[in-house]
């Protein structure tokens, strides 16, 4: 679902809506394949996607079907599901709650039994929790979110890499987003998993590189999807500045969701073998320009894209600075120039 706000009022002091929150649905971009040799397609693989039910993971399930990739797919909401595999022969799926073990390790039983081995996994699964105060909110909601967000993106790679043989340089992919960098007043337990997120990710990329398993984040970029529906029903009282950058963000409609998807494209590529342990952002990165892909052994002997405590020291200049600045800003103007069509790949419910 993609989601626009009116009824706000602007000029209220408060912030507050003077009618009750209208959720508009409007057609996400088109998602269009992009020429091979322009970008790396990658050879047919088997991927799993776990929250696929809606957003950003269904929107990925269905666009890498259509690349011509075999795609096995899991969410609590088996109807969703069902939707978002409709049309597509190459995806198959079935419920699963992430923050239950046991769930997992049926679920990842059943894709072996169906694929074998697999090659990619890419954690889209999570929710935004609890909106409030921190010191407000409902302890266990507060927890349910890390168990969701955090705890089942481990179980997810957990179980995942058990299907996994190096000699096909498997590939695991987890969405970071909003929190991973930046602080998020009002929805702490949301900023505080995606930050746990990063970290788990470059903890994973050292622990599996002798299995020549390559783990990277995602920073997607803001997505109008339905789960931000909780966000303007909450309102500023209890949002805050999240409620406010929520509403100014949707009004911006910069939500080109072809812009993670090609971003997703692109770290299962070959183009992307020798990269691992980074959170790359789909939007802001040069992620796919030939000055990244040329100085991928610089960038992995560096801290860039990484956490790490900065100091004046890593404010050097450099010319692989330099490059990749220049490199960004360009892919930048290209991702704001690509057309959006009101062909959408989304099953209705989830426009």
């Amino acid at each position: 679902m993609a989601l626009s706000v009116a009824g706000l009022s602007r000029g209220s002091r408060s912030g507050r809506l003077r009618d009750p929150p209208r959720l508009q649905t409007r057609t996400m971009p088109r998602v269009e394949p992009i020429p091979k040799a322009a970008f790396y397609m990658a050879s047919r693989k088997s991927i799993v996607v776990v929250g696929a039910s809606s957003g950003i993971g269904a929107a990925l399930a269905r666009a890498l079907a259509h690349d011509g990739h075999d795609l096995f797919i899991c969410a609590r909401r088996a109807d969703r599901l069902a939707e978002t595999a409709e049309g597509y022969p190459s995806i198959s799926y079935d419920s699963c709650d992430v923050a239950r073990e046991e769930e997992v390790k049926q679920f990842f039983a059943w894709v072996g039994e169906r694929a074998g081995l697999i090659d990619v996994l890419i954690h889209c699964a999570g929710i935004l929790g609890p909106i409030g105060p921190f010191d407000e909110v409902d302890s266990n909601r507060w927890f349910e979110t890390l168990r969701t967000n955090l705890f089942g993106a481990f179980l997810a790679a957990k179980y995942a890499t058990r299907l996994m043989k190096s000699e096909r340089r498997p590939r695991i992919i987890m969405l970071s987003g909003g929190g991973a960098f930046d602080p998020m007043p009002r929805v702490s337990a949301y900023g505080v998993s995606k930050a746990a997120i990063v970290r788990l990710v470059e903890t994973l990329a050292v622990e599996l590189a002798p299995r020549n398993i390559a783990v990277n984040a995602l920073a997607p970029g803001f997505i109008a999807t339905e789960i931000h529906a909780a966000t303007l029903a909450a309102g500023q009282a209890r949002g805050g500045q999240h409620f406010e950058k929520t509403v100014e963000l949707m009004s911006q409609r910069d939500d080109n969701i072809a812009v993670p998807i090609d971003c997703v494209r692109y770290l299962i590529s070959d183009a992307a073998a020798q990269l691992t342990g980074r959170t790359i952002s789909a939007r802001y990165d040069a992620w796919g320009e030939p000055e990244f892909d040329q100085n991928i052994e610089q960038i992995m002997a560096s801290p860039l894209y990484t956490t790490q405590r900065v100091t004046p020291a890593d404010l050097r200049e450099s010319l692989l600075r330099e490059a990749l600045t220049r490199a960004a800003e360009a892919k930048q103007a290209r991702n704001k120039q690509r057309s959006i069509t009101p062909c959408d790949p989304l099953p209705s419910h989830q426009r």
